[in-house]
Parts: C-alpha cells; sequence; structure tokens
C-alpha cells in the first residue's frame, strides 16, 4: 500500500480515540503536514473513468459532445516519457459539444469538465494536447465545486505547426480537478494527469444495477396524462397522475412590492364560493373523480419579471442579471413555492405568516403537494435561456428548503409541508447524463447532501427517427427505458422514475403522427400504439407513463406537432369527441386496476406476450397478446400457452366506444387457449390453479 495510507490511517485512528475538540488543532495540524509532503514519484493516474467526469454544462446528451473524450486515450499516451511529446500516438477526440455548441458556453464561466480522481491526491503535473484552429482561453483549477483554486492558464495554439503537448505544474493537494473552456472551438483532444494517491483507489462498481428495487405499480396508479386544467373532470377517470401545465406568474403576479414583501395569488382557477364561504379549485373537483395525484408543472417567473421581457423559459430569479448558479437568486421564487405547499399540501401553517393578495387566509388543503419547477430546461432549442445543471440545480435546492434554510423559514416546499415532494422538471429525452451531474452537485454543493428531487425523476421521449414517428417496438422502447431505469437507480436508488411525456399526433400532417395500421383510422391507430407503449413502460421498469396529452384545442387534422395527440377534442357541436385511445386506456385500468407487471413471455417473431399479475389475488393473471407489426399483421389461432388453469379464460377486446371492453370466454385445452392476434393488443384473463 501507498505510504500516504498509512499517513490516513493513523489519522482516522486519532480521531476515533481523541476525546473531542481539545484535539481538532493537532488532527488539523497532521492533516496539514500529510497535504505538505512530497510526491517524490509521481505516476500518471489511470484510474480516471467515465462515471466521475461531469460536464458542468449538461451537453452530453443533447449537444453531441462527451466529456470523457478529455481523458478517453489515456491508456494509449504517456507524454511525460515520451521524446519532445511529438512521438508516438497522437490523441484525436474531442470532448466539445457538436449540436448547437454555443448555447453550453455561458459568458461567465465558459464550459467546465470536473473529474472526480475519487481519493485525494498529490498532483504534480498536468499535460494537455492542444489541436487549436483558434486562439481560445483554457483555465485548470484544483479544489472542490465550493472552492476552486486556478492552478494554471493557457491560450490554445492557432497553427497546426504549434500542436502538440503542452505541460503545466500543478503541485497541490486534491480530489477533484476542473477545466474550463470559453468556447466551444478550443480543442484539446486529451488531458493526463501525474501525482500520488493519499488512499488505496477503491474498486469501480460494475455496470448494472442489482439493488432493491421500488415496489411494482398497480396499472391504476402507473397511468397518467397531461392536460390545462379540465373542465370536465370524468374524463380524467382512466389516470392516476395528472400532470398540470400552469405558470408561475399566475401565483406571482405581484408588480407592486418587492422581495421579500411580495403577496401571492393562490385563487388560480379557485373563485370564492359566497354561497358555501369557502373557495372552489377545480383541483377539488379533479381529485374528487380518481383520488388521483395531482402535481403542478410550474413554468416561467413572475409577472413583474415577464413585464420585463423575460418569461418562459427564462430563469425565474429575483431580479434579471443575477448570478444563475447562486441559490439566493432564486429567494422569491422559493418563497412563492413556499407558500403554494403552505396552501395547497397537507400540512397547517400558522395563517399569520401568509403573505396573500386576497382573504381569506388557509393553509393544508391538501389537494396538491407534487411540484416540477420548470419544464425541458434541457430543450436544445431554448438558446441563451438553456438552463445548465448547475442553474437548474440552484434553483431546486432553493425551491425545496430554501437551500438548507439559508434563505430564510419561509422559503421552499418542505419547509412548509413536510409531505410535499419537488419533481426534476421533464427532461428532453432520456438524458441520464444530466441526472448523474444534479446528483454530483447535491452531494458537494449540499451540506446534508440530500438528493432534492425526491418526487421524482422525469423523462420525456417520444418514438420518432429521422423525424417521423415509428411503434414502440422500432423504437425499443421498453428495452431503452429499461437501461434507463437501471442508469437512474445506480445514481438515484429509491426515487421514482416517471416517463412525462410520450404519445402520438392523429394529424397526418405532422411528424409524431402515429403509424397507419391498413383499414384502421388515424385515431384507432394511434390508441393503438398508446396502448404499446404503456405495456412497454409498465415492463420496462418505470414508475409512471404520462400521457401527452388529454385534450386537443381543435380538430384532429392540425397542422401543428403535438396538437393532435389528445384523446379528447371538440366535437364541432361544442360538446366533447372521445377519440378510441380515451376507451382503450379506460378498459386497460378498469380490467388491470390492481395488477402489476409481472412477466415477459414473448418478444420474437409475430406475437408478443406479457403477463400481468394481481397483487391482492395472485392466482389470477392477465395476458397482453399482439402483433408488433404496422402492416396489418393478423395471426390466426395463436396458441397461447396458459399452463395449469382453472375456470374458462376472458378475452378482452379494445372497443372504440366501451369502457371495459368487449369479451368473450374460451376453453382450455391442454394448458392452452387459442387466440387471433392482431396488432391491437388484447387481454386474456384468467387463473392459474395452485
Amino acid at each position: 500500500m501507498n505510504r500516504f495510507y498509512w499517513l490516513f490511517f493513523g489519522v482516522a485512528v486519532l480521531l476515533s480515540s481523541c476525546g473531542g475538540a481539545k484535539r481538532a488543532k493537532e488532527i488539523a495540524s497532521t492533516i496539514a503536514q500529510i497535504e505538505k509532503m512530497p510526491c517524490t514519484d509521481p505516476q500518471k493516474i489511470i484510474s480516471i473513468d467515465r462515471e466521475h467526469v461531469y460536464d458542468l454544462s449538461g451537453y452530453a446528451d443533447e449537444g453531441d459532445g462527451d466529456p470523457f473524450r478529455l481523458f478517453d486515450e489515456n491508456a494509449f499516451v504517456d507524454p511525460r516519457t515520451e521524446s519532445k511529446f511529438s512521438e508516438n500516438y497522437i490523441p484525436v477526440s474531442n470532448p466539445q459539444p457538436k449540436e448547437h455548441p454555443q448555447i453550453y458556453f455561458s459568458k461567465n464561466t465558459g464550459s467546465r469538465i470536473v473529474t472526480d480522481l475519487r481519493v485525494p491526491f498529490r498532483l504534480s503535473d498536468v499535460y494537455i494536447y492542444d489541436k487549436s484552429l483558434s486562439s481560445d482561453s483554457v483555465w485548470i483549477y484544483t479544489g472542490d465545486m465550493k472552492h476552486w483554486k486556478l492552478k494554471a492558464a493557457l491560450e490554445t495554439r492557432r497553427e497546426p505547426g504549434a500542436w502538440g503537448w503542452r505541460k503545466f505544474s500543478i503541485d497541490d493537494s486534491s480530489q477533484f480537478v476542473m477545466i474550463r473552456f470559453s468556447s466551444w472551438e478550443s480543442n484539446i483532444t486529451e488531458m493526463v494527469l501525474y501525482g500520488c494517491p493519499y488512499k488505496t483507489i477503491p474498486l469501480l462498481i460494475p455496470p448494472g444495477y442489482s439493488g432493491p428495487r421500488l415496489p411494482k405499480k398497480t396499472m391504476k396508479e402507473f397511468v397518467g396524462a397531461n392536460y390545462v386544467w379540465e373542465q370536465e373532470p370524468q374524463w380524467i377517470k382512466p389516470f392516476h397522475y395528472s400532470r398540470l401545465y400552469s405558470f408561475a406568474l399566475d401565483y406571482d403576479n405581484d408588480t407592486v412590492h418587492a422581495y421579500p414583501n411580495i403577496q401571492y395569488n393562490m385563487l388560480h382557477y379557485g373563485p370564492w364560493d359566497e354561497k358555501k364561504r369557502s373557495y372552489h379549485f377545480l383541483t377539488d373537483d379533479l381529485q374528487k373523480e380518481n383520488n388521483g395525484v395531482l402535481w403542478l408543472d410550474l413554468m416561467g417567473g413572475s409577472t413583474a419579471l415577464t413585464k420585463k421581457g423575460f418569461g418562459n423559459p427564462y430563469f425565474p430569479m429575483n431580479e434579471v442579471g443575477m448570478d444563475p448558479e447562486d441559490p439566493a437568486s432564486y429567494a422569491r421564487h422559493a418563497n412563492m413555492l413556499w407558500h403554494m405547499a403552505a396552501f395547497f399540501g397537507k400540512t397547517k401553517v400558522d395563517t399569520n405568516l401568509l403573505s396573500l393578495s386576497h382573504a381569506p387566509r388557509q393553509t393544508g388543503r391538501g389537494t396538491i403537494s407534487l411540484f416540477e419547477n420548470g419544464n425541458e430546461t434541457n430543450a436544445p432549442w431554448a438558446g441563451d435561456q438553456y438552463w445548465p445543471p448547475t442553474a437548474y440545480f440552484a434553483l431546486s435546492t432553493a425551491d425545496y428548503d430554501g437551500d438548507e434554510k439559508r434563505l430564510g423559514a419561509r422559503t421552499g416546499i418542505i419547509n412548509a409541508d413536510p409531505e410535499s415532494k419537488l419533481m426534476t422538471c421533464g427532461m428532453v429525452e432520456l438524458d441520464t447524463n444530466r441526472v448523474r451531474i444534479y446528483k454530483f452537485l447535491c452531494n458537494q454543493l449540499r451540506g446534508d447532501q440530500a438528493f432534492v428531487w425526491k418526487g421524482g425523476i422525469q423523462y420525456h421521449h417520444y418514438s420518432n427517427k429521422k423525424n417521423q414517428a415509428i411503434t414502440p417496438e422500432e423504437d425499443s422502447l421498453r428495452w431503452r427505458l429499461s437501461k434507463v431505469r437501471d442508469a437512474t437507480y445506480r445514481i438515484q436508488p429509491g426515487v421514482e422514475c416517471i416517463l412525462g411525456e410520450n404519445g402520438y399526433d392523429k394529424s397526418r400532417f405532422s411528424s409524431q403522427a402515429a403509424p397507419l395500421i391498413p383499414g384502421l383510422t388515424a385515431s384507432e391507430s394511434q390508441g393503438i400504439f398508446i396502448m404499446r407503449s404503456i405495456n412497454a413502460a409498465a415492463f420496462s421498469g418505470f414508475d409512471a407513463y404520462i400521457l401527452f396529452w388529454l385534450r386537443d384545442p381543435a380538430g384532429e387534422d392540425n397542422h401543428e406537432k403535438f396538437l393532435s395527440c389528445g384523446l379528447l377534442g371538440p366535437d364541432g357541436k361544442g360538446g366533447t369527441k372521445v377519440y378510441p385511445g380515451w376507451f382503450y386506456i379506460s378498459t386497460f385500468v378498469n380490467r388491470l386496476g390492481n395488477y402489476t407487471a409481472d412477466s415477459i413471455l414473448s418478444e420474437k417473431g409475430n406475437v408478443w406476450v406479457y403477463r400481468y399479475r394481481n397483487k391482492s389475488a395472485p392466482d389470477s393473471v392477465a395476458y397482453f397478446v399482439y402483433s408488433p407489426t404496422k402492416n396489418g399483421t393478423h395471426v390466426k389461432g395463436y396458441s397461447l400457452k396458459t399452463g395449469n388453469a382453472a375456470g374458462v379464460a376472458e378475452e378482452i377486446y379494445l372497443s372504440n366506444d366501451a369502457v371495459s371492453g368487449e369479451s368473450i370466454y374460451k376453453q382450455y385445452s391442454k394448458g392452452e387457449v387459442k387466440v387471433d392476434v392482431e396488432e391491437k393488443p388484447k387481454l386474456i384473463l384468467m387463473r392459474e390453479k395452485n
């Protein structure tokens, strides 16, 4: 073992044996001596791995860049021993983003990559391979996210004749090293560090996840929908989750007072009922319909901020121009969320603490306790309003608990209602890299290292290839989501993983139009692919599937993408048109409400089979059977193997106008049931013999 390890071991013994603060100076002195010990034989650090390299700008998924490319060729190079740094292997991989790269470089901080060496090192030198075609500033730091120390600064070389290895002396003790780029045109193709570890470097955790998992959700708890304050509550009955689009300016519309004297308005869709002498909120009606979970997706900033021209998705700071990476910049937003959790949450709060623009003041309504503070803040089309993970973390640590109450007791949802939870804002695509950075920032910047998004980690994904919608099976949707679920478990076990947006348009003018199955209408095809997507999500291990979305604003031929995704729409007579997909989901939930995903029995050929099992009556099972194609495939008389079953089987057919489908009963023969299989899924319900 390294001699530094034994010195640290001695300090650990000293810490465990000393009586308290009286030895603090002695211990601090000992550690200081260790850190000053020379590294007489520095070695190339070969333990840098992908899981411990973080791009604080968050471009690794959507920006087509990879921060690990800064270290991925370390095994092929040793610039310290290469003659004049000009021979042997020349690194070629560039970590910079390629897609819309400018959005990942802020004016003040540029773009930063941090590597966690996993143990403290006595660092001696750093070498970088410069292949730039322009002159840009680059800086190298040691320390941590709270205390960075500048150790080297350079200007990249723009002439190919000057390319090559460049050496910089570090001479410092640190577990973390950060490199900061001023521009995406900086082309540093490799970075090699040298030093001596103070501890034994721990073994890497093998890929994959084998730890404990959350309990499986029943189907009545699994499915939800996105919508905007549905006026007819009966249509949300099949949906456990209601993701309600809303804007901060609906609640923070005070343009007179300055923070912290803001008066908030909690009466958005909640007028005073004079006869009942109480408020009547649409949320009350929605929750009574299915006793589901209402969550507010709060976007944008205050009315005051919006009037200055900074609406959604601009950072909802107290004032324009504040530091987006400082939690204090979001104190007003955190104060608004404290009021919302106090008003709508489950905990009664002293009403004298409320600052409202209306009366009477009340708290603890118990209708909403799940909050999402933004939407798709990692969207690459947001331009200069793209949110780097560092800014979104700052907002979220403020919204969660007032940045550990540093912003005051009346900030953050859990300081008003400990039962309220914050959910990550929906991320464009399956961006697990961003979640990994969130976890790193929580560990680095919060004293309690709490992961603040305890309400769930939310991803958005639409099955689409080359700007054309494809089937869930063509998209390998279940496999994709399973991979993401395992990655999310590795990053933050114990927190639910939610597919917050997924769906298909009906309009043939949309690039997200559901593939049209021969002989079926666009709305029937839409409903079929939604059902197959729900099934894929259920068997991926995800904890919830949220449909995009419930109600179309206009007809199903709307040319705009995502505006014909609904299961409801106008009927042209002032009423509601109900599309087949609503009945399909209703049938699925009504029939399998108490069932959980059990087994994948077949995912090959023209018949795919999945089995669900009743949570409270485990001998009751349901088979989800369909053809994974889109060309009108029918398989006559498929032999569904049911094993040792009892009674008769009930075959459920998804009907265009029945909330529980249509059913026929079938007899078993030699442990099999004959089923005519088509691209529209069927449910086969039966009981197993003990």
